[in-house]
């Protein structure tokens, strides 16, 4: 019988355990945390979940978030502070943001209560190759400790040696939300991007914040800050912040009610955009897989890292069910299936950290003018092939702006 070993209850962790169990493969999932600690854990992250992972989700029988009071997202509205660029949309289908302390941890009560065998406890690199021994196929599903330091670094696709934000995540109370729910996207040049949306969590429905700083920009000093030293004077300096750069999100927030939900629900991050090889040949002379951030790591500006490691999941699923032979020629298979997909995630999140070229900036111009263009913007977010595709090159701005008739904003932003 084949037996699979999935190290990491994150969401890729999760998503490949729940189909291979679904499908009768047989699996051992590994994690260094119980739901109890999950649960308990600082606040990790402020993710977005497009449609086609919740459609995986339905698949899989763990869609529990699927209302508004719950997290649901019906669009978002993009702005360029001191620029008259501002638009907004639909999403075709809608979106999801929830805690993933919270989703995590319900996945993982889920997995056991359904027959999955889940062992306690940290994984080393040496671990690895004790477990590819045990199994027929070993899988990387995180970046926690030195696991990912098993996958040599790809260069080629990897062009930062640094982090290039700065970043702080917040739960917070005082915040009035937009109806229908709606991400707000504010781009501030020179300084970062503010990020605002309600967000699912133990406590029911509040609003994240997530502030994304260039080093050096206007958002240093609020970074150099630590929430815990001083409370009160952290959440100013963030209100003052966001009054600079965000005024439409300055417009509804309380100042007076304005505060974090919980010490735990804030986390600070700088993270080095990164590529790793999707698989490595171990000592034993047994191949392991990475999917998730031992495979890729974004920065999150997109909003893509969960949708990335559920696709990479599913598609290694799959995979595994389709075959019985777990072989290098299989690894090897399996990163160029799932570098179609992720790589343009990749490839748009690096772009995205740079100031915008002048074909984005005639499509944000070009979106600012035409609502039609602003929609599809919009929804490229839950299709980033596809927005990869318009904003990738001249030529493409160029083929995505004609299928509106719209030529005019790419002379604007030469002549700008």
């Amino acid at each position: 019988m084949t037996t699979i070993g999935i190290i990491g209850a994150g969401i890729a962790g999760l998503h490949l355990s729940l189909l291979l169990q679904q499908h009768g493969v047989a699996s051992t999932l590994y994690t260094d945390r119980s739901p109890e600690q999950i649960r308990g854990s600082r606040l990790p992250n402020t993710v977005a979940r497009f449609a086609a992972t919740l459609a995986r989700e339905a698949e899989l029988g763990v869609a529990c978030w699927e209302t508004p009071e719950r997290g649901l997202l019906h669009g978002a509205h993009l702005r360029i502070t001191g620029t008259p660029i501002e638009f907004g949309g639909t999403l075709t289908e809608p979106a999801s943001f929830v805690d993933m302390r919270l989703y995590e941890s319900t996945l993982l009560d889920e997995f056991s209560r359904r027959g999955g065998h889940v062992v306690l406890g940290a994984i080393q690199p040496d671990d690895v190759r004790r477990l590819s021994v045990e199994h027929d196929l070993v899988v990387v599903a995180t970046g926690r400790g030195r696991l990912a330091e098993l996958f040599p670094r790809m260069p080629e696709r990897s062009p930062y040696g640094q982090p290039q934000r700065r970043l702080f995540a917040g739960l917070f109370e005082g915040i009035q939300r937009s109806e229908p729910n709606t991400l707000a996207f504010t781009i501030s040049p020179g300084h970062g991007e503010i990020f605002s949306a309600p967000f699912f969590t133990f406590g029911g429905l509040m609003h994240n914040l997530l502030i994304e700083g260039i080093p050096g920009g206007g958002f240093q000093a609020l970074m150099d800050r630590r929430y815990e030293d001083n409370p009160r004077a952290f959440e100013a300096a963030l209100l003052d912040v966001v009054r600079e750069h965000a005024p439409t999100v300055y417009e509804r927030i309380d100042r007076r009610r304005f505060k974090l939900t919980r010490p735990v629900d804030q986390h600070k991050a700088a993270i080095t955009p990164t590529v790793r090889r999707g698989y490595t040949v171990l000592e034993t002379g047994r191949p392991a897989i990475a999917i998730g951030d031992a495979h890729i790591q974004n920065d999150p500006i997109l909003g893509q890292g969960a949708n990335a490691a559920s696709h990479a999941a599913w598609t290694l699923g799959q995979a595994i069910i389709a075959e019985r032979v777990f072989d290098e020629a299989f690894c090897q298979r399996l990163e160029d299936r799932i570098w179609e997909y992720t790589g343009a995630v990749t490839e748009w999140s690096n772009a995205t950290l740079r100031p915008p070229t002048p074909h984005a900036e005639a499509v944000f111009a070009a979106a600012a003018q035409d609502p039609a263009i602003g929609q599809e913007v919009i929804v490229s977010l839950s299709n980033p092939q596809r927005g990869w595709a318009a904003f990738g090159s001249p030529a493409g701005a160029t083929a995505f702006l004609r299928t509106f008739g719209s030529e005019a904003p790419l002379e604007y932003a030469q002549a700008a």
